[in-house]
């Protein structure tokens, strides 16, 4: 616990602000499906506003995909390399019965 708590206290010094930043994007980066969870339900509409590499909008497909089909899922990105590699990724993991409970 000493150990841990010297390196935050010359992380904190050396960093400052930015490792402040650093540790919230990481908690973010760990977390972010359980706060999906908890908000993105059967059935909604949810947009991805960078695909990237399309694991995101992967996850968001199949927690919006519900029986009557009226799961949306929007993709964009600025990079066309990015909206190909999502629909790529798509194209290989997502059942056709998952393209028709939902909208992609």
């Amino acid at each position: 616990m000493i150990l841990l708590k010297t390196l935050d206290d010359f992380l904190h010094e050396r960093f400052g602000f930015y490792f402040l930043l650093i540790l919230l994007a990481l908690f973010f980066f760990f977390f972010k499906f359980r706060i999906w969870k908890r908000v993105v339900q059967n059935g909604d509409t949810v947009i991805d506003a960078t695909c990237g590499n399309g694991y995101d909008t992967l996850a968001m497909l199949k927690m919006v995909a519900d029986e009557l089909g009226r799961g949306r899922v929007y993709g964009m990105d600025i990079q066309g390399d990015a909206l190909k590699s999502t629909s790529s990724l798509l194209d290989e993991s997502v059942t056709l019965k998952e393209v028709i409970l939902s909208r992609i």
